[in-house]
């Protein structure tokens, strides 16, 4: 997907094409995500768009394309397993691998996974598969959803015209944050566990 098309959405939709941009990038379309709310933080700091206004719809658009993906998981996994795992066995096993990993991880995959490309795609299917209760995923899924969109919302905001560059700050300075962060987490409950 061109990303120049997808920008001029935003223009001519606002808020709308920002939510509707978001819930299908977060499901899993070719969408550029940091890209698109960079600029919506763009065209806050030009004054075109309300940035409290992007925010709601980003994070409104997230938090629903997150939540499609969850129960898509969970319902569709369910159908699976009902139809298939008698017929393939390494099925059942895997699924019951990613239980346990959602388990003992879920919380934080959830929350910080939204930083890190290609994952923030999978970590809702994979929570709705392993049947994560509900109530904890919204909790980690949207904070997650509340810190991703406020992050690059705020990166388009404050370094105006050269908004386009975010994802080479993201990856330069932001990225190496998150992965220390996610890690330092890890351990911190790792060791409290044992």
């Amino acid at each position: 997907m061109q990303i120049f098309p997808l920008l001029l959405t935003i223009i001519d939709y606002s808020y709308i094409g920002i939510f509707t941009a978001l819930a299908l990038g977060i499901i899993g379309l070719p969408i550029p995500d940091e890209i698109l709310i960079a600029f919506a933080g763009f065209l806050s700091f030009k004054g075109k768009l309300s940035f409290f206004l992007s925010f709601f719809a980003a994070f409104l658009g997230a938090s629903c394309g997150v939540t499609i993906s969850y129960f898509l998981g969970k319902y569709f996994s369910s159908y699976i397993s009902r139809k298939y795992t008698q017929k393939f066995t390494p099925y059942s096993s895997r699924l019951q691998e990613v239980e346990k990993i959602y388990i003992k991880y879920g919380n934080f995959v959830l929350l910080l996974g939204y930083f890190i490309p290609g994952i923030r795609h999978v970590t809702a299917i994979c929570a709705g598969i392993s049947h994560f209760p509900f109530w904890r995923f919204a909790l980690y899924a949207y904070t997650g959803a509340f810190i991703w969109t406020a992050t690059f919302l705020a990166f388009g905001f404050l370094i105006g015209s050269e908004w386009y560059l975010v994802s080479y700050y993201s990856n330069r300075f932001l990225m190496p944050v998150i992965i220390l962060l996610a890690l330092t987490l890890f351990l911190f409950f790792y060791l409290r566990k044992n």
